[in-house]
């Protein structure tokens, strides 16, 4: 069973990342690029590169579940670049 996370390199996102891991959960983090991917790939986590502004509809292949993690930023009207 995979689990895909959105929102993995948020601070929620990473540790749920890393707990379901070393739990044997299969994950797969949606980050929005491959600069962010860098440090899952590092630990042997599955990336895909998505935004959820666009379509990312690619990213839900291969899982079973999903983790919604992600959040607007520390303020309601920051804009994620």
């Amino acid at each position: 069973m995979t689990t895909l996370v959105i929102g993995a390199n948020g601070q929620i996102g990473k540790q749920f990342c890393e707990l379901a891991q070393q739990a044997g959960t299969s994950i797969k983090a949606m980050v929005r690029s491959e600069e962010q991917a860098l440090w899952f790939n590092d630990h042997g986590i599955d990336t895909v590169v998505a935004d959820l502004e666009g379509e990312f509809e690619h990213a839900f292949e291969g899982c079973d579940q999903v983790v919604f993690t992600a959040g607007s930023g520390p303020t309601p009207d920051r804009t994620k670049p």
